[in-house]
């Protein structure tokens, strides 16, 4: 059995004291894309249930997402009522852009897409790290 890393606490307090700062810091880092909460918690030192414990803390215990959110039109495009009358069924689909932002990521969709991609894209952005 090899130990992998020993850590050495001096002095009369045992227990390490994090500044909420600190701890919405880890909880950042741990829970970005990509990253793993495992990996986070071993390179700073601190169980990785308590990376869990603080962001219940922090974002509840599951984070929400708000049911509605502010939308944009970009300048310059043109409004429905300005719009031409729509054609007879082309063979050439309708060009758009579709951008949801998330917490932790952008999706844009541009140009037409399956609605079951779609679908399956944005549940793996919306899962937690």
């Amino acid at each position: 059995m090899t130990i992998q890393r020993v850590e050495v606490i001096t002095g009369v307090e045992r227990r390490r004291r994090f500044t909420d700062a600190e701890k919405l810091q880890l909880v950042e880092e741990a829970f970005r894309p990509g990253v793993t909460a495992t990996e986070v918690a071993r390179r700073r030192g601190v169980d990785v249930s308590l990376l869990y414990r603080w962001r219940r803390r922090f974002f509840g215990l599951q984070p929400q997402l708000p049911a509605f959110v502010p939308v944009t039109v970009a300048p310059g495009e043109p409004l429905a009522e300005d719009a031409p009358e729509p054609m007879a069924a082309s063979s050439v689909p309708p060009a758009g852009v579709i951008e949801v932002e998330f917490a932790t990521a952008r999706l844009r969709i541009t140009g037409t897409v399956d609605p079951a991609v779609i679908t399956a894209v944005i549940a793996t952005l919306r899962r937690p790290a």
